[in-house]
């Protein structure tokens, strides 16, 4: 295990760091904007989409990666709750209550991607087997789809507020 980690570029490091300070940053009450929540499903699920392995089993792996995908979305609805949750006072954005949830599911994505590219520098020939392939196909959907799920859920909220709390306009 040492080994693993004296192997590793520091880059990697750099990203774990950043994304312990935006987890930790998430523990306390945060706004997270409608621009974000439109940006990053997509984004996310493009670069999901480009790490898939088409190669073994295209209809297996794609297969996989949707049925997790789903259940992320799923799950992410059902842990991310709504109370707590106001408009901000453009009325253009959510103001959020901390959560540690959000500190670990960036753990989780970084220990997913790193755990990936640790079994890949060691054990490439494992890289190209149908378990490994279906394993990073559902590891990668279920991660996107709890984001993707997120944003959804945090859109269908802001929605709901802005529906509920209509813009005074002045004059």
């Amino acid at each position: 295990m040492l080994n693993s980690l004296q192997h590793t570029p520091l880059w990697v490091y750099g990203i774990f760091v950043l994304l312990c300070y935006y987890g930790i940053k998430a523990l306390s009450p945060s706004h997270v904007g409608k621009t974000s929540m439109l940006i990053m499903p997509p984004i996310l699920l493009g670069w999901s989409l480009y790490s898939l392995n088409l190669t073994v089993n295209p209809q297996l792996s794609a297969g996989c990666w949707a049925v997790a995908l789903l259940l992320g979305c799923l799950t992410a609805l059902v842990i991310y709750p709504r109370k707590g949750m106001a408009l901000d006072a453009q009325q253009s954005g959510l103001i959020v209550p901390g959560t540690a949830k959000t500190l670990v599911l960036y753990l989780l994505f970084f220990a997913v991607n790193y755990y990936f590219g640790y079994q890949g520098s060691v054990h490439p020939q494992l890289n190209g087997t149908l378990q490994i392939v279906l394993l990073k196909a559902s590891a990668s959907g279920f991660v996107c789809g709890l984001f993707c799920g997120r944003s959804v859920k945090y859109y269908r909220v802001l929605s709901a507020l802005r529906t509920r709390h209509p813009q005074m306009t002045t004059g």
